[in-house]
């Protein structure tokens, strides 16, 4: 033990400290900008503090449901925190802003104004909030995969935070709100002034213009699908991971000594210690034995890496070894479990299909995007076939069994009854020398007695030809199978290499009951996509079911999802493209929360519209006054959400430090939300006042419908 030097390869607890510190500075960062656009809006300390006060208190609430609930704070409810703090405000605002109002009409019974404005909003801040915890109920209690049971915990922080933010906004925040003076209005110069007023004339021109107004929303859809007309988003459920850790399978072929084995991994450890500095290599791992080697490379971390790891790896590339056993290539971790490139073949024969497996590979490395193209049938034990004439076997009266039990007797040995020694029983076995079965000519001068007694060899009645024995072999479907696998280049995915394979292996001669089909790393990503797919499907239809129920109709919460829910999903693609960002696993959660928040808005200004038709005032002059009364509360709760996922949304922060990253997630609710609030606070008006015409009309069809027997009485 004295003798030897231990240390840490590689410390999986380093990557998660680190990943938690920096989920804990996100979300610092996070609710400092969130405070810093609070004042920006409300110009007055004591209000903003009472706002903010939500987002300490709602934490407190949660870390102590957590404990009770028997969860740990980790990385997943630690996201699940740092996605909620930009939000834990909004409920506050929107009431904060609502009492307020009501203290300034009634400044002599500030109690009764509070008590008013909270009722006033009250159960639009309840719906909005049903509706951001709902949109998990079909992750929570569906099918149980390894993304469903990661999106779990992330989401039952997420639930209990939002409820605690729900219940401090509709106690303590109008507790303190009714014992300050209200925040001074904005001047009349002011950039929240000038733009509430352009945004009331706005409102006025499209609700006299429809004609105008559907022209613009058509535009606006056109432009929000290009992303994905022009094929400008690149989607992959589970990307490669570029990480700073490599693996180098040697891919050695057949069986040798483990002195050559160790030779050649030596040979390699060598040339990259040489250069360990220039490859930014921290540390090697090898593992070998006679058929199998591999090293793992750990690169120095980001902050001190010169180079890419894709560079990493063209540099090495370059003066890299050639060894006899083998041809070394590499291979990258998959984010989030995905398996990668590969495709299978299968059929009946092993050695066909290990034929087919080298055409295939010979196709595959034409196309450009992939690289490192390898097949399991290169790998196995060197062996010796010997093909039997079963013709001349005859002829000299041996049958093939026979000749196969001489050939196991001579390589293998056959063991005989003991001898009895005087110093006690001595195994006997009976076996050529190994030195005399060393060749195949050896081989071939195996002598062979016929039931004459006559000698024959057994090169004179059988063929030789040597092969490689696979190490195991593969079944799938009750047929022998083959995988082939790739690495993909730099900006390539699956699903943009897939239609390129597609094409050549279809355009590929297999002989007759030979097939082939993509692998487990595609049928994983679609399976993913589909999954996450229906569960916002289930997400809109319960949101649906919550704003149905607010409202009262079944038509204004259609006008909320196709002014919101639409064009927030169009905005995630569209910043996507403009970031280069891949769409993977992590998007589609963002898309998930994103569905549940982004309604927020909606249903505020829409339950405010009703409420004003509801004290008499006209539709059109209800909708305008709605939108001047409710766009810098919307306009506050949208900026602190996005403010407070700036940090995620810039950073590298990774699951475990070596998985999936965050920032997929955080862009998709950044780039939705901003292009919907944007485009919601004018088509969301626009499509409630259309509903509210088709309803109007309806009714009306309903009630002439209904006078058509007394009108056709009077006339009888």
């Amino acid at each position: 033990i004295n003798s030897k030097n231990i240390f840490d390869l590689y410390k999986q607890v380093d990557a998660v400290r680190n990943t938690m510190l920096n989920l804990i500075n996100a979300g610092l960062v996070g609710a400092l900008l969130a405070i810093v656009v609070l004042y920006l809006f409300l110009r007055q300390v004591t209000t903003t503090l009472i706002v903010t006060a939500s987002v300490p208190f709602s934490l407190m609430i949660t870390l102590g449901a957590l404990y009770f609930a028997g969860l740990s704070l980790n990385m997943l409810t630690m996201m699940g925190l740092m996605l909620a703090v930009g939000m834990l405000v909004d409920n506050a605002v929107v009431i904060t802003e609502s009492v307020f109002r009501y203290r300034e009409k009634e400044k002599d019974n500030p109690f009764g104004a509070t008590l008013k404005g909270v009722r006033e909003v009250g159960l639009a801040v309840i719906a909005g909030t049903a509706t951001t915890v709902i949109v998990f109920v079909p992750i929570m209690f569906g099918t149980k995969t390894d993304i469903t049971v990661f999106m779990t915990h992330v989401a039952v922080t997420i639930i209990v935070a939002l409820l605690a933010s729900l219940f401090i906004a509709q106690t303590l925040v109008p507790m303190l709100a009714a014992r300050i003076p209200p925040p001074p209005r904005p001047k009349e110069g002011a950039l929240i002034t000038r733009l509430t007023e352009r945004y009331s004339r706005t409102l006025g021109w499209i609700l006299q213009h429809p004609w105008w107004t559907t022209l613009g929303i058509a535009i606006t859809c056109a432009i929000g699908v290009l992303p994905l007309v022009l094929q400008l988003v690149k989607f992959d459920a589970f990307p490669q991971d570029t990480g700073r850790r490599l693996f180098m399978p040697y891919h050695v072929e057949g069986q040798h000594s483990l002195e050559r084995v160790e030779e050649a991994v030596d040979r390699i450890e060598a040339y990259l210690f040489e250069n360990k500095d220039e490859f930014n290599i921290r540390s090697v791992y090898s593992y070998y034995d006679q058929g199998r080697a591999e090293s793992t490379l750990l690169l120095t971390e980001e902050d001190d890496a010169t180079l890419s790891t894709r560079e990493v790896i063209e540099k090495i590339e370059e003066n890299l070894p050639v060894l006899a056993i083998g041809k070394p290539s590499f291979e990258f971790e998959q984010q989030g479990g995905g398996d990668g490139f590969s495709l299978q073949i299968s059929g009946d024969s092993t050695a066909r299909l290990n034929e087919l497996s080298v055409d295939v590979v010979r196709t595959l490395e034409s196309i450009e995007e992939l690289e490192d193209v390898q097949t399991d049938a290169e790998l196995g034990e060197r062996e010796v076939r010997v093909s039997i004439d079963r013709v001349r076997a005859a002829g000299v009266g041996l049958s093939s069994e026979q000749v196969a039990a001489s050939i196991a007797v001579a390589m293998r040995g056959q063991n005989l009854r003991e001898f009895r020694g005087e110093t006690g029983e001595i195994e006997v076995r009976l076996a050529f020398r190994a030195s005399d079965r060393q060749t195949i000519e050896q081989l071939a001068d195996l002598p062979l007695y016929t039931p004459e007694g006559r000698r024959v060899t057994l090169g004179t009645i059988a063929n030789f030809e040597t092969g490689y024995a696979p190490d195991t072999i593969r079944r799938s479907d009750r047929q022998t199978a083959v995988i082939i696998s790739a690495n993909m280049t730099e900006d390539h995915t699956l699903d943009s290499v897939k239609p390129k394979v597609e094409a050549l292996m279809d355009e590929f001669e297999f002989p007759p009951g030979y097939t082939w089909k993509f692998g487990r790393g595609f049928d994983r990503n679609d399976e993913t996509q589909q999954m996450m797919a229906q569960n916002i499907m289930l997400g809109v239809a319960c949101i649906f079911l919550v704003m149905a129920a607010l409202f009262e109709s079944l038509l204004f919460p259609f006008a909320i999802i196709l002014g919101s829910i639409a064009f927030s999903i169009m905005g995630v693609f569209l910043f996507f493209a403009a970031t280069g960002t891949t769409f993977s696993f992590m998007a589609s959660i963002g898309i998930m929360i994103l569905i549940g928040v982004v309604v927020n808005n909606g249903i505020v200004l829409v339950d405010h519209i009703n409420n004003l038709r509801l004290e008499g005032m006209p539709r059109n002059q209800a909708i305008i006054e709605g939108g001047r009364d409710r766009l810098r509360p919307i306009l506050m709760t949208v900026a602190t959400t996005i403010v407070g996922l700036l940090p995620l949304a810039i950073s590298t922060t990774q699951v475990g430090g070596d998985g999936p990253p965050y920032f997929p997630m955080a862009r998709a609710i950044i780039g939705g939300l901003a292009f919907s609030t944007v485009v919601s606070l004018l088509v969301v008006p626009a499509f409630y006042a259309a509903f509210d015409t088709l309803s109007t009309w309806g009714r009306n069809v309903m009630r002439t419908v209904r006078s058509w027997p007394s009108i056709l009485a009077k006339s009888a």
